[in-house]
């Protein structure tokens, strides 16, 4: 595995390119099943890149760098690397909006590097399936995420450097209110897959800054003996248990770890890539609202 792919997590919104060089995007598992697949407009070559190499087609997913990663039998593979940002385009959608203000809903894509937070603590998963926490959490885009998703839980920046969360209901924007009554029917079934789904509503936090070089930890190797640093950390955490005992302000039966009262929000984190990077229906490539104008 190159130096690249060591460091880089593998994470990033993932399309469908198929032999007759079509491109796609469904927002989960299972909603391509069911009408829920959007075509995108190539102007980046990602088709001649994909096909060069994957004569069939391939499950392809591209990253926050532009990297367009594949996956094989031995782990992810790069292809290769796009302009950046991407000149994908979605015909029904739009992943890269000129105009949005934080707390507007999103009606793009939701989709492309899953993020995970709980309190100061932030992680990924890199290309091993492996958790990755933040060495340094930026304390702008804590506050924003915070904001809206006190509790913690999942975020996603996709390619084009948007930041969006789901969030549970709470008071909007006005202006976000109205948003639904301009919204094309492919955005308002995009926003029904989330409402049947995770039950919340995809929101824009943020633009993704470049001083927000993030550094990953490594993670850690559970089949090991606790290092030095652990061992220390394990007798300051044992210290908190001495002494007298305090009371819980929390109700008894609301009393859940904090590891636990992060919501699982993100129900189409394909985290299984061996699954996903099938080689099926590859040439089926279609958006909802194909067969409604049809009719």
């Amino acid at each position: 595995m190159t130096d690249f792919l060591k460091r880089v997590c593998y994470t990033g919104i993932r399309l469908r390119v198929g032999s007759d060089r079509g491109i796609s995007w469904q927002p989960n598992k299972f909603a391509g099943n069911h009408g829920a697949r959007f075509s995108l407009i190539d102007n980046d070559g990602l088709a001649d890149m994909v096909l060069s190499k994957k004569p069939k087609g391939s499950w392809v997913k591209i990253t926050r760098d532009s990297e367009v990663l594949c996956f094989e039998e031995g782990g992810p593979k790069k292809l290769g690397k796009l302009s950046s940002p991407p000149k994908l385009e979605f015909e029904k959608l739009n992943a890269d909006p000129a105009e949005i203000e934080p707390g507007m809903i999103w009606s793009g894509p939701f989709d492309g590097e899953y993020h995970h937070f709980c309190g100061d603590r932030f992680w990924v998963m890199n290309v091993n399936n492996k958790r990755c926490h933040y060495k340094s959490v930026p304390e702008e885009l804590r506050s924003l995420l915070e904001r809206r998703k006190p509790l913690g839980g999942s975020f996603v920046v996709n390619p084009w450097g948007y930041v969006i969360a789901l969030i549970e209901p709470q008071p909007l924007p006005k202006e976000a209110v109205e948003q639904w009554e301009n919204f094309s029917r492919e955005e308002r079934r995009l926003l029904q897959i989330k409402q049947k789904g995770a039950k919340m509503l995809p929101i824009y936090i943020t633009k993704w800054k470049s001083e927000w070089d993030i550094i990953l930890e490594k993670p850690v190797d559970f089949s090991k003996p606790l290092s030095k640093q652990e061992e220390e950390e394990m007798m300051v955490f044992f210290s908190q248990f001495s002494g007298p005992s305090k009371q819980s302000a929390v109700p008894e039966n609301q009393q859940e770890s904090t590891e636990e009262s992060v919501r699982d929000d993100v129900e189409e984190d394909w985290a299984d890539d061996s699954d996903f990077f099938e080689e099926d229906a590859l040439n089926l490539m279609y958006s909802p609202s194909d067969d409604a104008e049809n009719d």
